[in-house]
């Protein structure tokens, strides 16, 4: 069993990257308190993934009752820690899916709130290799709906490993979130993961600022890919 404790304050979070290439059978996350008492905060715990909107794990009041998300089971244990004045998130029989970003939000007495901050970024990698995506496309409609008002793109990211990676859309140096919609990561056979991002602008606004770019940084294996919309056959250089 291997126990892997964070402990930051409430007044700001180190993040981390852990990886580790065999079984977790239980991980730690904790926050302590350094201005009051435990007892007078409740804590609300969160899990967000790459290009993903914070999903709420669940709450543990300041009296002790527990509030939990019906999307995450009884693997992720709160505990509150009078001793050191501390909220912990016990991850029980961690799994590869478990790879996210863990932050917390304090309530403390008369709605006095106090936010973790950067969070902290857990990848584990399970008994698998590090693997750099194989490949990195964008496939899009702009040449075959000439008359249509708006164009999609897809960034399209295969073969990588651990699940755990972020797609950003850019145009001109400037982040494009409108119009994003993130894909599923998907389980291949071998055990890597592929997944994708959907792109949906104006043709207008895709003639006045192309070429828009569709990066890729899988932080485990430290790679950063670059691809730039629209493609090499559609009249650019990728």
């Amino acid at each position: 069993t291997i126990w892997v404790l964070i402990l930051p304050t409430l007044e700001g979070w180190k993040a981390e990257s852990i990886s580790n290439p065999i079984r977790i059978e239980l991980l730690v996350v904790g926050i302590r308190v350094s201005r009051g008492k435990i007892q007078d905060y409740h804590v609300f715990w969160f899990q967000q993934k790459p290009s993903k909107s914070p999903a709420f794990i669940l709450k543990h009041g300041n009296d002790g009752n527990i509030d939990r998300s019906s999307s995450f089971d009884a693997r992720f244990v709160p505990i509150r820690d009078a001793d050191t004045n501390a909220y912990v998130l016990q991850i029980q029989k961690v799994q590869t899916e478990d790879s996210a970003t863990y932050f917390c939000l304090a309530e403390g007495n008369y709605f006095q709130i106090a936010v973790s901050g950067s969070g902290t970024r857990l990848s584990i990698t399970g008994g698998q290799s590090v693997q750099v995506p194989s490949s990195v496309i964008i496939l899009s409609d702009v040449s075959q709906k000439p008359e249509s008002s708006d164009v999609h793109a897809i960034c399209v990211v295969e073969d990588f490993y651990p699940g755990l990676l972020e797609i950003k859309w850019s145009a001109a140096g400037k982040d494009i979130t409108e119009g994003v919609t993130s894909g599923s990561v998907i389980l291949n056979g071998d055990g890597t993961y592929t997944t994708s991002s959907i792109l949906n602008v104006s043709r207008n606004f895709f003639n006045s600022v192309t070429p828009i770019q569709c990066s890729v940084s899988h932080e485990s294996s430290g790679a950063k890919i670059e691809r730039k919309w629209p493609t090499e056959r559609e009249g650019a250089v990728v």
